[in-house]
């Protein structure tokens, strides 16, 4: 949810394509011996207190490898299966969720928005309330501004922690906090990168069915596919997670509560995952196994398309590189980072995850891992 999101959009998707990526065409060099070795050159180089990182082939091989420390003070190692919140790559939960919805006509992508939401006191007071569809809130595309970095969700957070020693939002407040704001285009005629849009779309998702968001991906998504080391941030003090540290500092209270409360986030991410369980995620959403092929085909190639970086666009819950051969989203949480890539070439997904926040570039983390393939 941090307010660099919006500056880092373009810039991240053309790095994915400067870096050679694609290297990971054929990605059966990598074993666990040299995933290692290299994670442990990049923890030291990026002075990461943790690093680790999950490879999953097409034919379901996976190797990983963590190195470092989970908990630096009690000295303990990093693992795969300990939790980390994984920031906006829970987005990608929220649209698939979405489009199984559609898929079965309980949403369609160009529904109003008010149609779900019209009746209620808060929607109708955002920017372009009787423009907005379905779609534009999964891509972006709504005009809709966000609350990361705005005066008042820093001096009202500031203001919740020292009297709480944590700050929690409703996702009403911080929606409330973009409604205050223009629109920033009309809607599908631009992009801008919104936690407070997402939120929006928590909330025509349960409109919509009469349930709430987490028990419809429990149900839908993550038991299914026997997700089982994914957790949703439903307390306030997380359980299972490794401590995630801001310049050096631990981010975790003695009573296990962050300065940020991470029932906050909610749909803007609101998950609790390892590289593990997201690259099997993707495995099973490429395989077909939580949406129709031709649905995670709209995915990829819906959303605004900016003629100025062709090939590269955010689809529905996802960032879509070299004209769809390429998709993912990272994950910002204060003290954590997190990136999942998938390659069509090769079937191939790479997931990185580190409890260290700051100028981390977890991309660089993937790209050095997918150029593993193509050394001797």
């Amino acid at each position: 949810m941090l307010s660099m999101k919006n500056l880092l959009v373009y810039r991240v998707a053309q790095m994915i394509m400067l870096t050679g990526m694609a290297l990971c065409a054929n990605a059966a060099g990598i074993d666990e011996a040299r995933l290692q070795a290299a994670l442990e050159d990049l923890r030291t180089e990026m002075k990461m207190p943790g690093l680790r990182a999950a490879v999953l082939f097409e034919d379901g091989r996976l190797v990983r490898a963590a190195t470092g420390l989970a908990d630096v003070e009690a000295g303990i190692p990093l693992d795969h299966s300990v939790g980390m919140p994984g920031g906006s790559t829970g987005k990608t939960f929220v649209a698939a969720l979405t489009m199984l919805l559609v898929e079965e006509g309980v949403l369609a992508l160009d529904d109003p928005v008010s149609r779900y939401l019209g009746t209620t006191s808060w929607y109708p007071g955002l920017p372009n309330a009787d423009r907005i569809k379905v779609r534009h809130l999964l891509s972006h595309s709504s005009g809709l501004a966000d609350y990361p970095g705005t005066a008042r969700f820093l001096t009202t957070m500031v203001w919740r922690v020292l009297r709480h020693r944590s700050a929690y939002f409703t996702p009403e407040e911080l929606i409330d906090i973009a409604r205050g704001k223009s629109g920033m285009f009309a809607p599908g005629e631009g992009f801008h990168y919104t936690d407070a849009g997402y939120l929006v779309l928590g909330r025509v998702i349960e409109a919509a069915t009469g349930r709430t968001y987490y028990d419809l991906l429990q149900e839908r998504i993550l038991t299914p596919q026997q997700l089982d080391e994914i957790a949703v941030q439903d307390q306030s003090a997380l359980p299972d997670i490794t401590p995630g540290y801001q310049s050096g500092v631990s981010n975790l209270r003695k009573d296990g509560r962050m300065k940020y409360d991470p029932r906050s986030e909610w749909t803007g991410g609101g998950l609790v995952t390892n590289p593990t369980m997201l690259v099997r995620f993707y495995g099973a959403l490429v395989a077909g196994r939580i949406v129709r092929p031709e649905t995670l085909e709209q995915m990829l190639t819906q959303g605004w398309h900016n003629p100025e970086t062709p090939g590269v666009h955010y689809g529905l819950g996802l960032f879509v590189h070299d004209h769809g051969r390429i998709f993912g989203h990272g994950g910002m949480w204060a003290g954590y980072r997190t990136h999942v890539t998938h390659f069509r070439t090769s079937g191939t997904t790479i997931a990185v995850q580190t409890n260290r926040d700051g100028g981390i570039d977890m991309l660089a983390v993937v790209a050095r891992i997918a150029a593993l393939a193509d050394e001797p």
